[in-house]
């Protein structure tokens, strides 16, 4: 496979853990940030051909709205104990889908994992995954790349346009796979184009454009979840040029708002909180 572009820092890190790879090895990052192209890397430094689990519904991969079950858990508890010779990995995608069952058959798994197994458990909300897991595996935290590297990037994508080169830096804020889907997806960077607007519009807007914003996220998660990392984005991009304590506090307030939205908090009302 082609080398991803990786953090040099989180590169360091990942080399070294590749060295002598541990039983279980955690990989989070940001949404965007490659966290499954840089498991297969892992694996493939290591030379072991991985084994993948993804979400399912109705039997079949849906990374949208599959989940991780117990079954999945169950069928892979079995096939590990099958033995073969040489190590064997297996990554486990999206993580935070297991169910809470499904989470403590893999904690079996964990105490007991079989001659030369080794676990890559991707997520990227950390806060779903059982403390029990958590403190049986090594958790290495893939960072955002830097400016040049995504410049450097866009040049390997042939995106040439000043304007739209800066655009997607800012949209997708270090974040690899994202700068890639942004590039080669026009319905996608149209949309995201839309939330920067209406993220700007919270920040500056008057309180009727702010509730109408609000309104027209209450039923789309995901989607205000983006719009308030939009608004963080653009705050601290705004304190670097003019440092003010008014925008250290509405940095506050977004993040509590993005937690309690996360943790399935009613979304208008969020909104709403953080904008009055």
């Amino acid at each position: 496979m082609i080398k991803p572009i990786i953090n040099p820092t989180s590169e360091i890190k990942l080399l070294a853990v590749t060295r002598h790879l541990p039983q279980s090895l955690l990989l989070t990052g940001e949404p965007g940030v490659g966290l499954s192209t840089i498991s297969l890397y892992i694996a493939e430094l290591v030379g072991v051909n991985p084994v993948t689990i993804l979400p399912e519904k109705d039997e079949k991969i849906d990374i949208e709205k599959g989940i991780i079950s117990v079954d999945i858990m169950r069928r892979l508890y079995n096939d590990t104990r099958t033995k073969t010779t040489g190590d064997r990995v297996i990554i486990i995608d999206y993580a935070e889908r297991m169910t809470h069952q499904a989470q403590n058959a893999f904690l079996k798994l964990l105490e007991e994992p079989g001659v030369g197994v080794h676990f890559i458990i991707v997520a990227q909300s950390v806060n779903k995954l059982l403390p029990t897991i958590l403190s049986r595996v090594e958790v290495l935290d893939i960072k955002n790349i830097l400016t040049k590297q995504s410049e450097q990037l866009l040049d390997l994508l042939n995106i040439t346009d000043t304007t739209k080169r800066s655009q997607l830096i800012f949209m997708a804020n270090g974040r690899p796979a994202e700068l890639t889907r942004l590039s080669q997806n026009n319905e996608y960077f149209d949309k995201r184009s839309a939330t920067v607007r209406d993220a700007r519009e919270l920040l500056r807007g008057s309180i009727y454009q702010k509730l109408l914003i609000a309104h027209r996220y209450k039923d789309d998660r995901a989607g205000a979840l983006v719009l308030l990392t939009d608004m963080s984005n653009i705050l601290k991009r705004t304190i670097i040029a003019n440092p003010q304590a008014d925008n250290l506090t509405k940095i506050d307030d977004i993040l509590n708002s993005y937690t309690q939205i996360e943790a399935n908090g009613n979304i208008r009302l969020c909104l709403a909180r953080m904008i009055l």
